[in-house]
């Protein structure tokens, strides 16, 4: 689970490398297109030219060569802060404050805020806005050409979209870590959230780590439909719900399985929670109404340090408590 979580990092690494590198390809693209545009300013264009490429060898360089995947997370930071001077100087050299250049500010707004989490992103919406002031140092006609007025809405622009970009990308992350069908959270977040539960615990710290099978559902697959399994499913799912406390976690691996993490327990304290599920599932039978299945569960569960220290550890011991609990027809079973 911790190498799909590093795979996972490492693609994000990947993705925001190349993303970085169409943006400097299209600035030094654009920028040098600027210098055809009538009523651009063209007296300094020998440092356009320099800056145009500039900007596309670090655009080859991110797209092309630089191992995104392994080097350290500070290349990114600098990668987008590089930018910032960069748009200074082009907007110095084609207009100043008048100058199109100051819009790759909303290239580096648009990447810091998609890519960076807000503590990290902030330094950077901040550097667009000194960027965009600058001209007040150098370019006498800024304020008869509006730049003030134009800084008070850009500015409030910047941080609306950034935020609305973290917003967005959370609740599309949200979205991708919940099961579509009974709204549990899915394997790949179960995983990571399992891993975060085991970097932020003490030795001394114990929780419980339970997988449960639904006994029979392709029983009800088969005599019902798939529409009556998806019921089924969702009543399970609401019951494993009923029966946990509140900060223990419930996901759905796929099929008819499904995991709980129960913070702060015992064996004793796992056995009520396959109690507490047994009871739920009683009643979840009842609304089901289906006379020729009986809805039940098997359970196999292992703690954390007891039983292992790792979350390959703890999940490979509840499968094999899980299975021999199915074997035996215990339906529970603790690791031995």
């Amino acid at each position: 689970m911790r190498g799909l979580r590093a795979l996972e990092v490492a693609e994000e690494r990947v993705l925001a490398g190349r993303v970085a590198g169409l943006l400097y390809l299209v600035g030094g693209a654009t920028v040098s297109l600027l210098l055809l545009v009538p009523g651009t300013d063209t007296s300094d264009w020998p440092l356009v030219l320099v800056l145009a490429t500039a900007a596309t060898i670090w655009g080859l360089l991110c797209f092309f060569v630089i191992p995104w995947r392994r080097v350290h997370p500070l290349l990114s930071h600098l990668s987008s802060g590089l930018g910032l001077p960069l748009t200074a100087a082009a907007m110095a050299a084609t207009g100043g404050a008048d100058s199109p250049a100051r819009f790759y500010l909303l290239f580096i707004v648009f990447y810091c805020s998609y890519f960076y989490p807000p503590r990290e992103a902030l330094p950077h919406l901040v550097g667009c806005v000194v960027v965009l002031l600058l001209p007040l140092t150098y370019d006498a006609n800024a304020v008869d050409q509006g730049l003030l007025g134009e800084t008070l809405v850009l500015v409030p622009s910047f941080f609306v979209l950034g935020g609305l970009i973290m917003g967005g990308k959370r609740i599309m992350l949200e979205l991708a870590r919940r099961d579509a069908l009974t709204g549990l959270v899915n394997r790949r977040a179960f995983g990571q959230r399992l891993d975060e539960s085991l970097r932020r615990r003490r030795r001394t710290d114990s929780f419980g780590l339970v997988l449960c099978d639904l006994d029979e559902f392709k029983e009800v697959n088969t005599r019902h439909g798939h529409p009556e399994g998806d019921r089924v499913l969702c009543e399970a799912a609401m019951a494993l719900r009923a029966a946990v406390r509140d900060g223990d976690l419930v996901a759905r691996l796929g099929g008819d399985e499904f995991a709980i993490v129960a913070a702060a327990t015992d064996d004793a304290g796992m056995v009520a929670l396959a109690e507490r599920v047994r009871e739920e599932l009683r009643d979840a039978n009842q609304r089901l109404g289906l006379d020729d299945c009986e809805l039940s569960a098997s359970f196999g569960w292992a703690m954390f340090p007891k039983d292992a220290e790792s979350s390959e550890g703890l999940v490979a011991l509840a499968d094999l408590a899980l299975r021999n609990s199915k074997e035996s027809g215990a339906r529970v079973a603790a690791t031995a």
